[in-house]
């Protein structure tokens, strides 16, 4: 069995592996995007991180299919909890079937009292999504993930969504579930832990400038909790 150290050079050396076969066998346009959100809350997965508004910046690199990048979050009270860097990496396959992705996320929470260099501090999950749409703009996905470094339960977390629009405000329909035990979602059989409606629409200030706002009525159901989350984001290509 692989020790923490050796199992995170290996994700590192395979993340780099695909990059590079990516670059050197297609020719696709490659950018950078830079961008922050502002959330009045920091929910994830219908549990609050933090206990306050959060500052989330994040850097991209995409190329084609193939997207790299960092996000971060920081509470504004300076609650340690409210504190997270991940690294992720995706690709996403068109078909006329729908768009299907496979992605790998590296969690850290450096406030933890544990070596950020050492697999202690980082807990990796895997998986896969499926998005297509009905005739009339109406879409709807499919996701799912495993996490299968630093978890004993190995939880596994599936959600479904419907997307569309009206009146240029976009809007989401959402239920995400943990499918089996977990502690980390704390529960012992399958139970809804993040579901409600997201909507979101641009604000164009200038023809070069713009921002989103967002808000997001978020239910628990299984720890009986319910978050009204407001959040302004913007993105620089």
């Amino acid at each position: 069995m692989l020790n923490n150290k050796r199992f995170l050079r290996v994700i590192q050396l395979s993340v780099l592996t695909f990059f590079a076969a990516l670059i050197t066998h297609t020719e696709v346009s490659a950018q950078f995007s830079l961008g922050v959100d502002y959330k009045s809350r920091y929910v994830w997965r219908g549990f609050d991180f933090g206990n306050s508004p959060s500052i989330q910046p994040e850097l991209t690199f995409t190329a084609g299919g193939f997207e790299i990048g960092a996000w971060a979050a920081y509470a504004t009270n300076g609650n340690p909890a409210g504190t997270e860097i991940d690294w992720f990496a995706s690709y996403t396959f068109e078909t006329s079937a729908g768009d299907f992705s496979l992605f790998v996320t590296d969690y850290t929470f450096p406030d933890d009292p544990v070596d950020y260099f050492s697999g202690d501090a980082h807990f990796v999950e895997i998986g896969a999504s499926w998005a297509s749409e009905f005739s009339g703009g109406v879409g709807y996905y499919l996701s799912g993930g495993v996490f299968v470094h630093n978890d004993d339960d190995n939880s596994v977390y599936g959600e479904v969504g419907l997307e569309f629009e009206v009146e240029d405000v976009a809007l989401t329909l959402f239920g995400g579930f943990s499918p089996i035990e977990s502690a980390a979602y704390g529960n012992s059989t399958f139970s809804f832990i993040n579901t409600g409606i997201s909507a979101s629409k641009e604000v164009k200030i200038t023809d070069f400038f713009s921002f989103d706002v967002s808000t997001s009525l978020i239910a628990n159901p299984h720890a009986e909790t319910m978050f009204f989350v407001f959040g302004i984001s913007y993105a620089l290509n």
